[in-house]
């Protein structure tokens, strides 16, 4: 019997020394994720991905619960401070045709004057370029709460401007009547001014990764935004095309985010809105639409296809990436968020498509920018609970980040 004992002891004994070895590399190789991050992602990677989202079930529903009712402890304005910076003089890259999100078709850019050629603020640097735009930022979020507060769902113009034009604007409003006390954060990105370029971590979603998760040093002078991308690949039942590369097969009917050579990008459902042609540089799926038509997919029980922890709803840090009928662009990324709140939220703000994009404390992160007179970016937080320093996506990461620079 003492045998027995003592082998069980010296199994459990092994088996903890190789615990300790194998996640020991994960605190090293942390970028300054929490030590419960890691460990989820350790669990993940070692097919124990039930019992983690058991974790996290528990975690949401008891341990980090969404209060009902309640103010919140944030305002919905963005009264960041922010010190003088100069106008910025980069240099222009070459123009090329665009390729527009609604037609797929190379049409040169628009030369027409902006009507929106208001300045953000004398806050905001000014990145010159030739783009112009008619696009104009949503109007203001209705609020789902009955006692609406000043300034919650009206859109700011926030960082650097691009020929005196805003790029980016953003906006907090609550995403429920039920839990009061938490503000969703967005972000609307004009896409006439701004195009997309997306960079891929060194470990998600694989393939090849050029930068290491880093935006190109000759892009961060230029960079008006950037956030999370999406699910791990192994999680999304999706494909992943990256300049040439199949990662992993694009699914017909999966939700996918294109961005084309020209840096045009469009939301939609694989083989329906959108296809693989010659312009294509970027096809990253992730699960099926979440929005589709104007109208929220999701459905009472099925949000356990939105990223639910379990067949039921959870409560917790998520983010989207949708697209309006004019092809502006709208990221949303809070806690506290369940799957049909978020959906809500950007029916709300005239979204026609949307895809999910990644989920949990420390995943979901979303950052604007200003420029220093140097070129250098200094980034902002979109909302105020994202942990750690906002310039993750600029230096070298292990996931993939979507990221927005000044049109030339």
């Amino acid at each position: 019997m003492k045998r027995i004992v003592f082998a069980i002891l010296g199994i459990a004994a092994l088996a903890a020394i190789g615990f300790v070895a194998s996640f020991s590399s994960y605190v090293q190789n942390s970028e300054g994720e929490p030590k419960n991050v890691l460990l989820a992602e350790w669990g993940r990677d070692h097919h124990l991905g039930p019992v983690v989202a058991k974790a996290e079930d528990f975690y949401y529903a008891h341990i980090n619960k969404v209060p009902v009712g309640g103010s919140p402890t944030a305002v919905p304005g963005f009264n960041e401070v922010q010190s003088p910076a100069a106008t910025t003089d980069p240099t222009p890259e070459p123009t090329q045709p665009r390729t527009t999100a609604s037609s797929q078709k190379s049409t040169p850019a628009s030369n027409d004057p902006s009507t929106q050629a208001s300045r953000s603020s004398s806050l905001s640097s000014n990145l010159d370029s030739l783009a112009t735009t008619n696009l104009a930022p949503p109007a203001t979020v209705d609020s789902p709460v009955s006692k609406k507060l000043k300034g919650e769902g009206a859109w700011v113009p926030v960082g650097s401007t691009v020929n005196g034009k805003p790029a980016i604007y953003v906006t907090r409003v609550r995403a429920d009547n039920i839990h009061t006390s938490v503000f969703a954060s967005l972000m609307w990105i004009n896409t006439d001014l701004a195009k997309a370029v997306f960079v891929p971590g060194y470990i998600e979603p694989g393939g090849p990764s050029p930068t290491n998760g880093a935006l190109s040093k000759s892009l961060q002078s230029r960079v008006l935004a950037n956030f999370n991308g999406a699910f791990r690949l192994d999680d999304t039942r999706g494909g992943y095309y990256y300049k040439g590369t199949t990662v992993r097969p694009l699914v017909s009917g999966k939700a996918t985010a294109v961005i084309y050579n020209d840096g045009s990008i469009k939301i939609g459902r694989w083989g329906r809105d959108v296809n693989m042609t010659k312009d294509v540089e970027i096809a990253r799926q992730n699960l099926a639409l979440i929005i589709d038509g104007g109208s929220s997919r999701v459905q009472s029980g099925n949000s356990f296809q939105w990223g639910a922890t379990t067949h039921g709803e959870t409560f917790a840090w998520r983010s989207a990436i949708g697209q309006r009928a004019d092809g502006s662009i709208i990221y949303i990324g809070s806690p506290g968020l369940s799957a049909q709140g978020m959906a809500n939220t950007m029916v709300n703000a005239g979204v026609k498509r949307a895809m999910v994009l990644d989920m949990n404390n420390w995943w979901v992160a979303g950052f604007y920018f200003r420029h220093a007179s140097n070129g250098d970016p200094i980034c902002a937080k979109l909302d105020p609970n994202i942990q750690e320093g906002c310039s993750r996506f600029l230096k070298r990461y292990k996931r993939d980040s979507f990221d927005f620079v000044a049109r030339p």
